[in-house]
C-alpha cells in the first residue's frame, strides 16, 4: 500500500479539527479530507487523499493535490510553491480525476473528468442514489454516524453519515442523506472513502476546474473512460495528438503530456468506481 503523505497547506487557512466539534446549527465553509483506498488489479491496495469543500448551498469534491495547487494560486503564493504543487499533481499516479460539484446547478451535480487529451463534464441529479436505512450506529472521528445502503453505477454502497453535521453532501457522488457522509465502501471491498479531518476553511471552491471542456452525457463518458483506461497510450486517437511532451524531474522521474494534458499510466491498473 502506498503511504499517504498528507501535506496540509497553511496558506490562507484556518482550521477546526474533529477534536473540537463544530456547532450542529449550521455549516458554512468547511472542508472534509478523506483517505480513498482502492484494491488494484494486482491484488494490493493503493491510497490517495481527497477533499470535500462545503459551502452553504453547494460542495466540491476533488483530489487533494489539485486542491493544494488551486489554493496556492488563489492565495498568490510564491511561484516556487505553485510549481511544487503542480508537479505533485502531475506525478500522482493515484490522482483522483473526478471533480464533483454537488448541487451545482441547483438540484444537479456536475462532474469534471479527463480522457487524455480532453477534459469532459456532464450533469446528473444531485441525489442519484435511493438510500435504505439500517438501525446501526458507529463513531467516526468523534461524530455519531448512522448507516445507509444504496445502489449506484453497478455497485452496492454502504455509507456512514452524521446528522451532527447537517448537510446532504459526501465524498464523490455519495450524497443526498440528512447528514455529511464520513465513510463509504462498496460491497466487494474494492473502493473505500474514510474521513480523517473535518474543519473550518476560508478557501474558495473552484467549481470549474478546467478552462476548456467537452460536454457529454454520463453514459457516454463512463463507457469511453473505462475503455480508455484499459490501454491509455494505445487508445488515444492519433489524429487528436497535436503535441506530445515529456516533463523530466531532478530525481529521474518523468510525466508524459498530450496536448498539455497529463497521461497517467497507472502502473497498478485502473479499477473504475462506476461499471455502468
Amino acid at each position: 500500500m502506498k503511504k499517504i503523505v498528507l501535506l496540509i497547506t497553511a496558506i490562507c487557512l484556518t482550521s477546526e479539527t474533529f477534536g473540537q466539534k463544530t456547532s450542529s446549527s449550521s455549516v458554512d465553509e468547511y472542508e472534509c479530507i478523506y483517505e480513498y483506498h482502492v484494491k488494484n488489479t494486482k491484488g494490493s491496495s493503493d491510497a490517495t487523499s481527497t477533499i470535500l469543500q462545503i459551502g452553504r448551498n453547494a460542495a466540491m469534491f476533488s483530489d487533494y493535490t489539485a486542491f493544494q495547487k488551486d489554493s496556492a494560486i488563489a492565495c498568490k503564493a510564491p511561484e516556487s510553491d505553485i510549481q511544487k504543487f503542480k508537479t505533485q499533481e502531475m506525478r500522482n499516479d493515484m490522482f483522483f480525476d473526478q471533480s464533483v460539484s454537488q448541487n451545482v446547478p441547483k438540484g444537479k451535480m456536475t462532474v469534471y473528468s479527463v480522457i487524455t487529451p480532453n477534459y469532459y463534464s456532464y450533469t446528473e441529479t444531485a441525489s442519484p442514489i435511493n438510500w435504505s436505512f439500517a438501525e446501526e450506529e458507529d463513531t467516526i472521528c468523534g461524530y455519531t454516524c448512522q448507516k445507509a445502503m444504496g445502489e449506484y453505477g453497478g455497485r452496492t454502497w454502504t455509507v456512514w453519515y452524521s446528522t451532527e453535521i447537517p448537510v446532504s453532501f459526501g465524498p464523490w457522488k455519495l450524497c443526498g442523506l440528512p447528514g455529511l457522509v464520513l465513510a463509504a465502501n462498496d460491497s466487494e471491498g474494492i473502493h473505500q472513502f474514510k474521513a480523517i479531518t473535518f474543519r473550518k476553511s476560508n478557501m474558495p471552491m473552484n467549481m470549474k476546474p478546467y478552462a476548456s471542456i467537452v460536454k457529454t452525457s454520463r453514459e457516454q463518458f463512463i463507457k469511453a473512460k473505462n475503455k480508455f483506461e484499459e490501454n491509455p497510450m494505445g487508445n488515444i486517437p492519433t489524429e487528436s495528438i497535436s503535441e506530445m511532451t515529456i516533463e523530466k524531474y531532478e530525481d529521474g522521474g518523468h510525466s508524459a503530456l498530450v496536448n498539455g494534458v497529463v497521461l497517467r499510466m497507472r502502473p497498478n491498473g485502473y479499477v473504475p468506481l462506476e461499471l455502468k
